[in-house]
């Protein structure tokens, strides 16, 4: 049973993961609506639950929900790729002139990113890891929240 979830979980991401590669060449093709469309399909897959459910939830269940409480290489790829997701569609919210939205969407990236570097280390990070010094340039001038200015000066 735990090898077909660990088999399950590895098939999820692998799939999300190219889900987010054409994320980022739509995107780049400046077909941002399609990119963020394609995002929210990728987190429904990654979560496995609908849009409408799954935007009701603070950070703090997600991050529960993508960890599902364990310490392992799959679940910090879950929430590394939730992070990139965040990241790009930020990006594509840019390219549409949706500053609030961007915002939005760079805070969770970087939140995301920082609560996976500091429950799971920064080893071995995979390369679709959003980089923090650059989210940060992102929000440069936004308000950060509370409890991201503490993850911030957690270390990691």
């Amino acid at each position: 049973m735990i090898t077909s979830r660990r088999d399950y979980l590895l098939r999820l991401i692998e799939e999300v993961g190219r889900a987010l590669a054409r994320i980022t060449t739509l995107r780049s093709s400046h077909r941002e609506l399609d990119a963020l469309q394609s995002v929210v399909s990728a987190c429904e897959r990654l979560f496995g639950m609908e849009a409408d459910k799954l935007f009701q939830l603070s950070p703090s269940e997600h991050f529960a929900m993508l960890t599902e409480n364990e310490l392992s290489e799959p679940a910090r790829e879950r929430v590394l790729l939730y992070a990139a997701l965040n990241h790009e569609a930020g990006l594509a919210y840019k390219a549409l002139n949706n500053p609030d939205m961007a915002r939005a969407s760079f805070t969770n990236a970087l939140r995301f990113a920082r609560l996976a570097r500091i429950a799971y280390g920064t080893e071995d990070e995979p390369d679709f890891a959003p980089d923090e010094t650059t989210l940060l340039e992102q929000l440069k001038g936004a308000p950060l929240d509370d409890d991201l200015v503490e993850l911030l000066r957690t270390p990691t």
